[in-house]
């Protein structure tokens, strides 16, 4: 997800911000698991190892807020009205380079912000990219994004009338011999048969983007189209198993699909190998592969 645009918070100084220095003017969070940290100076950013890199992950902990209370004389819990607490904690993942603003760091974590939710940002050691020293501050708080029920409702009505075999992102119309436009959605197979969709190969590309397309790329399919799972958060024991499920999940989804096995496993050149087989009804088993780069 791209950040905030040019200079979100303007091109002064921040708060502690002087000749020789860089600080941090504020954390916007831009999405349900990314977090934008925008700098008043260009952070380094070599990915060179060192510690003071804006591009490590370890530089930057996200920590969700406990509002709760306890309240004398026999430590009754109390927690302040419109304050919620949090379930589960969240670890940063990736830390990568705004591609607009080379003054924003895009945070990712491993899991989705609970809405609601206070999170405290701390920035550990980061230096500017011609040396300047970080002047602070090394703490922000802020609130997770929470949907509201207009865009619950806007999403909703994408969904109306929505035929579940019309291939949209590849504006699929099928052809008759001449390659004149037939009927909308279906196709005429060498079995003399009609078949929605374009046959295995629409199905396939269908099945394809559904492998990879993040959440809310197509709200046009609905709001939990897509794998929301980044191939960077690959880091914990099940994480393979987890994004194979997510998969395996959004594949079934699709019509005419009987049932699928996904594998996942990741390479020695530093990729990951997916391979999906289905058993598309009518057409039987076919196999969808790809091979992405961990950043």
């Amino acid at each position: 997800m791209p950040g905030l645009g040019l200079d979100p918070m303007g091109s002064g100084l921040g708060p502690f911000g002087g000749p020789g220095l860089i600080t941090i003017k504020g954390v916007v969070p831009i999405g349900m698991s990314e977090v934008a940290v925008i700098f008043d100076r260009y952070p380094k950013f070599k990915n060179d190892g060192a510690f003071d890199d804006a591009g490590d992950a370890n530089n930057y902990l996200i920590v969700p807020v406990d509002p709760t209370e306890l309240l004398p004389p026999d430590d009754k819990v109390f927690i302040p009205q419109g304050k919620f607490v949090p379930t589960h904690g969240t670890d940063v993942v990736l830390a990568k380079l705004d591609t607009v603003d080379e003054k924003q760091i895009i945070l990712t974590t491993d899991c989705a912000l609970e809405k609601w939710v206070d999170y405290v940002v701390t920035v550990l050691y980061v230096k500017g990219d011609e040396g300047e020293v970080y002047a602070g501050p090394t703490e922000f708080q802020f609130r997770a994004l929470t949907p509201s029920k207009k865009t619950e409702v806007t999403k909703s009505g994408l969904l109306i009338a929505q035929d579940p075999f019309i291939d949209v992102a590849n504006q699929f119309a099928a052809l008759d011999e001449s390659g004149t436009p037939a009927l909308q959605g279906w196709q005429l197979e060498q079995s003399q048969a009609f078949k929605k969709a374009g046959g295995l190969a629409s199905t396939r590309k269908r099945i394809a983007r559904r492998m990879f397309a993040g959440r809310g790329r197509y709200l046009v399919y609905g709001n939990n189209y897509g794998v929301d799972f980044r191939i960077g958060g690959l880091v914990r024991p099940g994480d393979l198993q987890r994004l194979e499920n997510a998969i395996s999940g959004q594949i079934l989804q699709e019509p005419y699909v009987r049932s699928c096995v996904v594998s996942a496993r990741i390479t020695g050149s530093n990729m990951i190998d997916i391979e999906a087989r289905v058993d598309v009804r009518v057409y039987g088993i076919t196999s969808i592969r790809q091979v992405v780069a961990i950043p």
